[in-house]
């Protein structure tokens, strides 16, 4: 029923960001990454202003993220959404229409378990799960700064560029919960 999405080799190149931005703007940094696939080939462009880390106090200039695939042909936009606990966000496409709400789990920073973000079709009101973002724990690699693992679980038939959206949405989960290092 469902299909898991499991990208073996994929390489991010992120531009854009000088050393004196990554020190002083840390996770929060704005960059370009541009996703190739293991032949060298442009496959999308994650492109992430500057804004602020969301907290109980930050209700504005929220996180936001523009998805481009191929480079260049805007897809759509990932918003991060203000809550006091949990983090939302919508995916919009190119026709600015709002096509998923994720909401994750209160307490994202577990220790020994999964952490699991629910994708509701539109927004999200009164609808049903269509998918989730699984962030694994990473065990020992985890403690020591490691890589993070994530499984997008999405129906077989989900159109592509919507799975491309999914796509850009995780890695701006990762940036804003689970990136620590501020370089």
């Amino acid at each position: 029923m469902c299909q898991e999405m499991e990208v073996m080799v994929l390489v991010g190149n992120s531009k854009n960001t000088d050393c004196c931005t990554r020190q002083f703007c840390g996770v929060a940094r704005p960059f370009q990454m541009n996703i190739t696939d293991n032949m060298g080939q442009p496959l999308m462009t994650l492109d992430r202003p500057f804004r602020c880390q969301g907290s109980a106090l930050w209700c504005c200039w929220l996180q936001e993220m523009e998805i481009q695939s191929p480079p260049g042909v805007v897809q759509g936009t990932i918003k991060e959404v203000w809550t006091c606990w949990t983090p939302k966000y919508k995916v919009y496409n190119a026709q600015n229409q709002v096509v998923f709400t994720i909401v994750g789990e209160c307490c994202y920073c577990k220790c020994c378990t999964d952490v699991l973000f629910h994708v509701f079709a539109g927004d999200g009101d009164d609808t049903q799960e269509i998918c989730s973002i699984v962030k694994h724990w990473g065990g020992c690699r985890e403690v020591f700064g490691g890589a993070n693992d994530f499984t997008i679980n999405f129906p077989a038939d989900m159109d592509v560029m919507r799975k491309v959206l999914l796509f850009g949405a995780t890695f701006l989960i990762d940036f804003n919960y689970f990136e620590m290092n501020r370089n």
